[in-house]
């Protein structure tokens, strides 16, 4: 009987703790099966979709000089020259509005010389608007041709060009088409390096203004300068004017617009050599150096770059060869443009290290002198605007640094139509008609400039993408 008890009282115990066991694990499956209350609170967001405000555009106005017409006040800038222009507008009845900005530092600055703002306040988002002026001047100490595209206001610029040597002049402008001030910081840098320049930062652009400011006030004696221009509060548009006289003689004026920002490719449309057997015979005269072609290059970083300088011509289309050459890192320098007879050529810098740069030609005929710089022009592959100023023999330049060909149509707004096939790699041109602006559409990215050349004038200037439109954005309270 004990036994028997003894066995009944330990089978109940592994029941027990069998029916236990069992209650624990249907109370787990429950929790598993049966779903828990839960909370979750989402971030308080709206998506806001900002009107877009119609393309503006800044056209700098006449050429300058330090001095009134008396040659006088050689402290103040004086304007020299009338801007010719040219607009126009990717869609038809709709207006153009020009408006004038200040230019305090102009002392004779007017409605038809001074800075101008161009836009389509009626226009829909999306139209696009083009516009470029030129300037040409013949003057005993300044003569030559200066155009320019006129570009939009923006928060980061790069100018490469000018010189504040012997006989060097360089400006500096700074036009604010917005309704609120730009506080602009300058950076110089030249071939020894970065410049220290007090005064080159914080530096007010009042709203709807231009500012003039002589370069050689913050980078004296510099061969080779660059100027890194950024823009909080009210955006810029700058632009860089350099001229030139050797002894009594005028050497030349132009008006530079931005470069392509930092990259390890750049390309340049339509360089224009020209009267290489004059100039020849100049370089080795004292003051006249400068007339060789050359690639001016800023390294923004500290390691030095190798550069593939790859050459295209526009009589055959198609690349003429490459050769390398070596910058050095923080500081501008510039390289020969390598044995080019007379022609027009696309030129692609493919470098180890980011870069800034720009091409100078220069143009001798008959006594007269002129030089022109080219900026790096960033590959469009969206419709654009062409727009052709003013000036002696314009041509439009097609430069194609991608690896498949490139087809182009070029039209006018009376109909005017023209296709050309870009090869990879190469380069083709147009001659334009003046004062008239074109659309452009192409298959694949290509660069483009205009450019103008006759005896003892020249000058160019690139096409650049329109800014995007105002976007959605998402705000978090």
């Amino acid at each position: 009987m004990a036994a028997r008890r003894t066995v009944i009282a330990t089978s109940a115990r592994a029941l027990g703790a069998a029916l236990t066991l069992g209650a624990g694990v249907a109370l787990v499956a429950g929790a598993v099966l049966i779903p828990l209350p839960s909370h979750s609170a989402g971030v308080p967001s709206v998506e806001v979709a900002p009107t877009p405000l119609p393309q503006s555009l800044v056209c700098a106005g006449s050429l300058l000089q330090l001095s009134n017409a008396a040659g006088g006040d050689a402290t103040a800038a004086s304007g020299i020259g009338s801007p010719q222009r040219s607009t126009g507008l990717s869609e038809e009845d709709v207006d153009i509005e020009q408006s004038a900005l200040t230019a305090p530092d102009n002392t004779t600055a007017g409605d038809e010389t001074g800075p101008i703002v161009v836009t389509a306040p009626d226009a829909d988002p999306g139209v696009l608007v083009a516009a470029a002026q030129s300037v040409a001047v013949s003057q005993d100490d300044v003569a030559g041709l200066a155009s320019t595209n006129c570009a939009e206001a923006r928060a980061d610029t790069w100018l490469v060009g000018g010189a504040t040597t012997v006989g060097r002049t360089s400006f500096v402008l700074l036009s604010n088409p917005s309704d609120v001030t730009a506080d602009v910081d300058l950076t110089f840098f030249a071939e020894n390096g970065r410049l220290d320049a007090p005064g080159s930062t914080g530096i007010a652009v009042p709203a709807r203004s231009q500012r003039v400011f002589s370069l050689a006030g913050f980078a004296p004696n510099a061969k080779y300068p660059v100027v890194h221009v950024v823009s909080t509060g009210g955006y810029v548009a700058a632009s860089l004017q350099q001229t030139v006289i050797r002894g009594l003689e005028p050497g030349g004026v132009e008006l530079a617009g931005p470069t392509a920002a930092p990259s390890t490719s750049q390309v340049f449309a339509g360089v224009k050599i020209t009267g290489t057997s004059a100039i020849a015979e100049r370089l080795s005269a004292d003051g006249y150096a400068d007339l060789q072609a050359a690639l001016r290059v800023y390294v923004p970083g500290s390691a030095d770059a190798a550069i593939t300088v790859s050459v295209a011509s526009e009589s055959s289309g198609s690349a003429d060869g490459s050769y390398t050459l070596n910058a050095t890192g923080g500081v501008v320098s510039e390289l020969p443009l390598k044995d080019l007879p007379d022609g027009t050529y696309s030129v692609t810098l493919d470098s180890t290290e980011p870069i800034v740069a720009s091409a100078r030609t220069s143009a001798l005929s008959a006594g007269a002198v002129d030089f022109a710089w080219n900026q790096a022009a960033a590959p469009l592959d969206a419709e654009v605007l062409v727009p052709i100023a003013p000036g002696p023999a314009p041509r439009i330049h097609l430069a194609n640094s991608g690896d498949d060909e490139a087809t182009v149509e070029l039209r006018t707004a009376s109909g005017a139509e023209v296709t050309i096939v870009v090869p990879a790699g190469g380069t083709k041109g147009l001659d334009a008609q003046p004062n008239t602006v074109y659309t452009a559409t192409m298959t694949d990215a290509v660069s483009i400039s205009v450019g103008y050349s006759s005896d003892g004038q020249l000058s160019a200037y690139t096409v650049a993408a329109p800014s995007e439109l105002a976007a959605p954005i998402v705000v978090y309270p």
